[in-house]
């Protein structure tokens, strides 16, 4: 069995879209074992007698998303968030996923989980759509802010080995973001992370800029989580700002709203491609254990994926994949 251990009480929804969430993991593996953790019986109430798979294990305190990392992280131990993180920890649960604080998320992960060796820095991945049905990982989208050129090359190494693990695809490739394709554009760091990364990786094909990223130019894009976390935010961003907008301009005329529902399939395909709760949840890269995050408004099916994120690197040894390769460049 794979046991995952999900803190039930975090996110916005939590816990009944949290237990939603769990209770269609459960079903769709066979091999899937669910640590919930939380107020046991709030969470009772919430399972009302669905017990397939699952173990409540009890958590008194909750982390709010007003928190402060540091506070929870030092102040919150009999958590919901923190215990959960624990019996990845322990080796009782073999990967964790939370939709709660993400400072306090990031904080517990790595303090309480560890890094892998030689990783200085850990990352997000962010799993990304390609216009081409493909789909690609970005790192860091905000775990680490400064960065070494040096740990360019680490973020890069996590985020191939996890796409690999999701995808069994031996032909990756990757790109650093940046403003321009030249090899000497961007900031001091971004251009001896550029020689790291060319001398280091053969599948490093040069910088990247932002508005070719979802046209799969590359596999993973790699940058520090302050560029990362702006590019995320303003994707996201752009996506909502064109669905108002498009909402306000159809809601004008008759004739819009005609075409509108004849356009209604296509429209709904294009938006579910970007839906973030098909993805369900991102991975902290560089972690000694599998540790997932998922959207704070994440609702039931949300959850669902992010378990499945969670369940498949555990049933893929990511974090075996991961010391392997870092191991190759010590070699």
């Amino acid at each position: 069995m794979v046991k995952i251990a999900v803190d039930g009480m975090g996110g916005d929804f939590a816990p009944h879209e949290i237990v939603e969430g769990i209770k269609l993991a459960v079903n769709d593996f066979k091999d899937l074992s669910i640590l919930l953790v939380g107020r046991s019986e709030e969470l009772k109430r919430e399972l009302q007698g669905f017990s397939k798979n699952i173990e409540i294990v009890n958590a008194d305190e909750v982390i709010t998303m007003n928190d402060k990392p540091r506070e929870a992280l030092l102040r919150k131990k009999n958590s919901s968030m923190h215990k959960a993180v624990e019996l990845v920890k322990d080796r009782i649960a073999d990967g964790f996923v939370t939709a709660g604080n993400t400072g306090a998320y990031m904080a517990i992960s790595l303090f309480t989980l560890g890094r892998l060796k030689d990783v200085n820095r850990p990352g997000i991945g962010v799993v990304i759509p390609f216009k081409d049905n493909n789909f690609g990982v970005i790192i860091d989208v905000g775990a680490s802010v400064d960065i070494t050129p040096r740990d360019y090359l680490i973020l890069a190494i996590l985020g191939r080995t996890f796409l690999y693990t999701i995808t069994k695809n031996k032909n990756l490739t990757i790109g650093l973001l940046n403003i321009g394709e030249e090899e000497e554009k961007g900031t001091k760091i971004t251009k001896e992370a550029y020689k790291i990364l060319k001398e280091n990786l053969k599948e490093f094909k040069g910088n990247v800029e932002p508005h070719e990223i979802l046209y799969h130019k590359v596999d993973v894009i790699v940058t520090d989580g302050f560029t990362g976390n702006i590019l995320e935010k303003s994707y996201e961003g752009a996506l909502e700002f064109t669905v108002d907008v498009l909402k306000e301009e159809i809601n004008k005329s008759l004739v819009y709203k005609i075409g509108a529902a004849l356009l209604k399939p296509a429209l709904k395909n294009a938006f579910n491609k970007l839906n973030y709760e098909n993805f369900g949840g991102s991975p902290l890269l560089g972690v000694d254990g599998i540790s997932v995050k998922a959207h704070g408004r994440s609702k039931r099916n949300a959850i669902r994926n992010a378990i499945k994120v969670a369940y498949e690197l555990a049933n893929n040894n990511l974090i075996e994949n991961f010391k392997q390769e870092l191991e190759k460049i010590t070699q």
